[in-house]
């Protein structure tokens, strides 16, 4: 064996499986995974893993449990498409620990803006770092979260049209087997509401009314206990028409706006795409049963995407929505 095919110690970049070379070609057909890649890339990321690793950090205890803390911020930054407060809080994460494979793809998601650039190469690095960070079972989680999108970056414009029409009908198909299923008891809802808004002012009425009769009334004092009752169950009905007469509002909202999407021809496919994911979460929130308030965040990031998107007829229709209009004002 000659001096330039001596073995040599490398490390697959996307599946990072340990190699020895002994070879002078350039690329190499990976022996686990199968994919192609550069010698010279595989070399080097094997060097970079054993350089520091004595030096290496990990998270224990109370620091463990800040890390998670940490790594939900930085996603909750991630799905507001503020990637600049997300990398902060990357940073806070990477002085934790750096050989939590989590803290590595959540740089990923980073740099490749939650897995919508196709040209970034920065993330990389990273992704290689959660490979080598990670034992068998994190490396199947890995693979899951980052094929789709390492399927795309090899995709011809062709197929990458193809993939992302199919993506946009799955996930419309989600969100439309999603709202078709709460639409009984949202019907449901409203027929109990209309039947509320006539009792619970009949209800009050009649329980004040009692209970002011019989503490007049010397004889029938003891009544004002049926009084109080039905005065409560007047408050009752009346917080329960309330509560659904704002939950039946943002509903019919949702299901309008879906409409109005499925209308657009002219949005194209990443609008749409967008759109259907902050409606997802909108409709999420509606089959877990959460308070109306809790949706609040989640309706102004779609009202901000909506904006950032200078749509003149969609503007237009925010303004004319009784529930998203509360969201938008004239100026924006």
């Amino acid at each position: 064996m000659n001096e330039t095919e001596k073995n040599i110690n490398a490390k697959c970049p996307l599946c990072g499986a340990d190699i020895e070379l002994n070879t002078t070609e350039l690329k190499i057909c990976c022996p686990n995974c199968s994919e192609e890649i550069s010698v010279k890339m595989a070399t080097k990321y094997y060097e970079s893993l054993h350089e520091n690793a004595s030096e290496s950090k990990e998270a224990h205890g109370d620091d463990y449990h800040k890390l998670s803390f940490v790594l939900d911020e930085l996603y909750g930054f991630i799905d507001i498409e503020d990637y600049e407060s997300a990398e902060d809080k990357f940073m806070e994460a990477l002085d934790l620990t750096d050989t939590d494979y989590r803290v590595y793809m959540a740089m990923v998601a980073i740099k490749t803006k939650n897995y919508t650039d196709l040209k970034d190469e920065e993330h990389k690095y990273f992704i290689n770092r959660a490979i080598a960070c990670a034992d068998a079972d994190a490396k199947k989680e890995i693979v899951n979260i980052y094929r789709p999108y390492y399927n795309k970056i090899n995709m011809s414009e062709e197929d990458l049209q193809y993939y992302s029409e199919e993506e946009n009908r799955i996930k419309k198909s989600r969100l439309e087997k999603g709202l078709k299923a709460m639409i009984p008891e949202y019907m449901a809802k409203e027929k109990h509401n209309k039947i509320y808004l006539i009792l619970f002012p009949i209800l009050i009425a009649v329980g004040f009314a009692v209970v002011i009769a019989s503490l007049l009334i010397e004889d029938i004092k003891w009544f004002s206990i049926v009084g109080a009752a039905v005065t409560v169950v007047g408050y009752l009905l009346f917080r329960s028409w309330f509560l659904n007469k704002d939950k039946l509002r943002t509903f019919n909202s949702l299901l309008d706006f879906y409409d109005y999407v499925d209308s657009r021809s002219d949005l194209g496919d990443e609008v749409v795409g967008k759109l259907y994911f902050h409606m997802q979460r909108l409709c999420d929130k509606f089959l877990d049963n959460t308070p109306i308030v809790t949706m609040t965040d989640d309706t102004s990031r779609l009202i901000d995407f909506l904006i950032s998107l200078n749509d003149e007829n969609m503007n237009e229709y925010l303004l004319k929505d009784k529930y998203f209009s509360q969201f938008v004002s004239e100026e924006e």
